[in-house]
């Protein structure tokens, strides 16, 4: 059977590294994430490279301006010692970089709910189940999004990586490692268990630590959202295969393929 390959807008795309969904998302939400960290709604949307970019020029321009310390004495009332240890001139970069991934974050949500919504009332509709190379297999596939939170929860992307999503796991794995690390958040976690807390306290690094909440929240509520997303896509494809081999009559405007 010849396939119709007249598709403006896909409804997915799929690669051994990664599966790509298009979907409805509140814009707030984008917007939200990337105010609590530029970069990860941009991340949580599909747009990796943007995202990466944005998350790490975010860090290195915080760190530089020692943003996160003037917050931590702000908020204990030490607002001399905020002033003292911020650096005016690379806060001013961070300002803008902050502003313009808030902006950006929701300007991409909005189009893709665009998006979205023709795709869903085009003609004709593609799904792809499977795809293999030299570098690996990929594949559509039902998950439970409750593992792919708690393995997110162990260490931030293997929830990801759990949901076929790897290259989002690197992403995501990869700076909390380096977050882990500068911060020695695992020696202080050590020092903690066996009580010595002024231990503790003298280890940590509370620059870096603070960049590791949102990250850390962030990965399993983007983790449970992708499970949410993939079940969708892995129901909507499944029924449109059954649809093309049972009811051929009625399916002639989707393409189901397994490369």
């Amino acid at each position: 059977m010849g396939h119709n390959t007249d598709f403006r807008i896909p409804r997915m795309s799929i690669s051994t590294i990664n599966i790509a969904i298009l979907h409805n998302k509140s814009p707030w939400l984008p917007m939200w994430w990337s105010a609590a960290l530029p970069g990860l709604g941009h991340l949580c949307q599909g747009q990796y490279f943007r995202g990466l970019v944005l998350m790490s020029w975010e860090i290195l321009v915080n760190s530089k301006a020692r943003i996160n310390m003037a917050i931590l004495y702000t908020f204990t009332g030490k607002f001399h010692q905020a002033n003292e240890v911020l650096d005016y001139g690379w806060a001013l970069f961070y300002g803008v970089i902050f502003c313009f991934a808030i902006f950006d974050s929701y300007r991409i949500s909005v189009t893709y709910n665009k998006l979205a919504r023709l795709e869903r009332y085009q003609t004709h509709r593609k799904y792809k189940f499977m795809t293999m190379s030299t570098y690996g297999v990929n594949y559509l596939d039902r998950a439970n999004p409750w593992v792919a939170l708690a393995w997110s929860a162990l260490l931030s992307g293997f929830g990801h990586i759990y949901n076929h999503k790897a290259l989002k796991g690197m992403i995501l794995l990869g700076w909390t490692v380096a977050i882990i690390y500068f911060a020695n958040i695992n020696m202080a976690i050590i020092h903690t268990s066996f009580g010595r807390f002024d231990l503790a306290e003298a280890t940590v690094n509370y620059q870096w630590l603070l960049f590791f909440p949102s990250l850390y929240i962030f990965a399993m509520w983007d983790a449970y959202n992708d499970t949410v997303e993939m079940n969708k896509l892995f129901a909507e494809e499944q029924k449109a295969r059954l649809k093309k081999l049972y009811n051929p009559d009625k399916s002639q405007n989707i393409q189901v393929e397994c490369q």
